[in-house]
């Protein structure tokens, strides 16, 4: 545990290295949350308040859901981008190989590689926020025990799918078929832009498969200030998908990884 322990920080510390060594980019992401705070309270002025837009039922502004809703939709990104962008960066500088020859278990590896990420998705998430806030976002009921409840769900139902993407990585050498798959489907179904009650009722049936759909449904929960009870739902489902789906994914990725051994193209790209 301790070496484990060890391990991933030496990752965590290696990725916010490249991200700082990076600054004009770096500062390009920070100027992007004001952008898309602006866009979306703009969006909104043209949107009459709903009911259909609070999850306890009161009227209030379409601000109030895509600004919650897009502050925390990162977390599904970051997700589905971090796993596999750390194998395919490994894949180009030619580190993979020497990385996976040292004695550091695959679940270690893979899931080490998206603590910074997830980390600098938190710390952008909270920036989002007060910028909303300043723009209108009313912040004052949240119930900040559903919203960490569902933040540690949303990570661990979402990264299978992003350690999925690493193993198709690993094995065509390429990122992108899952990643857009699923933010797609996310922004499209999910809830992120319409509730889900204002689409027909198969198109409900689609959004309530994906995760991020009951992960949205805590957040904006939280916001309104609902105790966790109030959407129990929401986080078993939640529980129940990150049971199933994080073992097989890690397997998923370990037979990658197994193949490109035996084929010999670790060290490809």
């Amino acid at each position: 545990m301790t070496a484990a322990i060890a391990k991933s920080r030496a990752i965590f510390k290696r990725d916010a290295l490249v991200t700082f060594s990076y600054p004009g980019n770096f500062a390009l992401s920070w100027l992007g949350i004001i952008v898309e705070v602006v866009i979306a309270w703009y969006i909104a002025q043209l949107i009459h308040p709903s009911a259909k837009f609070s999850p306890t039922g009161h009227v209030v502004g379409y601000f109030q859901f895509i600004a919650v809703n897009t502050a925390f939709v990162r977390f599904q990104s970051a997700a589905l981008n971090s796993f596999a962008e750390s194998i395919r960066d490994a894949q180009l500088t030619g580190t993979l190989e020497i990385v996976l020859a040292t004695p550091t278990r695959l679940p270690t590896l893979v899931l080490s590689s998206a603590v910074w990420s997830f980390t600098y998705t938190t710390l952008q998430t909270i920036v989002y926020l007060a910028i909303a806030a300043a723009f209108g976002l009313n912040l004052s009921h949240v119930d900040l025990v559903t919203a960490l409840v569902f933040l540690v769900l949303t990570v661990i139902a979402v990264s299978p799918l992003g350690v999925l993407a690493a193993a198709l990585a690993m094995v065509i050498k390429k990122t992108g078929p899952i990643e857009w798959i699923s933010s797609s489907t996310a922004q499209i179904f999910g809830g992120v832009y319409i509730p889900l009650a204002a689409m027909p009722h198969w198109l409900q049936l689609v959004g309530w498969i994906l995760p991020i759909t009951h992960a949205l449904n805590g957040f904006r929960a939280a916001v309104a200030g609902v105790p966790l009870a109030g959407v129990a739902g929401d986080a078993i489902w939640l529980l129940v998908a990150s049971a199933v789906l994080m073992p097989l994914s890690l397997w998923v990725f370990a037979r990658a990884v197994q193949k490109a051994r035996v084929d010999g193209t670790l060290s490809m790209y």
